[in-house]
């Protein structure tokens, strides 16, 4: 999930922000509200600009491991940033729940194929 600039005139410190914070992903079931996945970690990627660009874009991404998704349904997902002071006390400033403005979904569907991990 692709993180957006707002527009406003204080989000360098919003990715400064994001340099010192925990992600987890949850996804639950959309009929009846059971968690699927609760709070596993999630990672930051950081998307390098294009030769003459000088802005970052951040993604926010999980993984997802085969018994996540071996049940076929629909599903919504949140990630949940937890921000940290920076004088490196580790000491939590800040929770925001993402996506903001809209639900995230997420559709399992069954397959012929079963992956196997490596």
């Amino acid at each position: 999930m692709r993180l957006v600039k707002d527009g406003r005139n204080d989000f360098h410190k919003f990715w400064g922000m994001m340099e010192n914070c925990a992600i987890t992903f949850s996804m639950q079931y959309e009929t009846n509200g059971v968690y699927k996945i609760a709070n596993k970690a999630g990672t930051l990627i950081r998307k390098f600009p294009i030769p003459g660009d000088i802005t970052y874009e951040y993604y926010i991404a999980y993984e997802f491991e085969p018994e996540d998704t071996n049940e076929v349904g629909v599903f919504t997902g949140e990630f949940n940033i937890i921000f940290f002071d920076t004088n490196q006390n580790n000491l939590e400033i800040g929770n925001l729940k993402v996506p903001i403005q809209e639900e995230l979904y997420i559709h399992v569907i069954d397959s012929f194929t079963v992956a196997t991990a490596t």
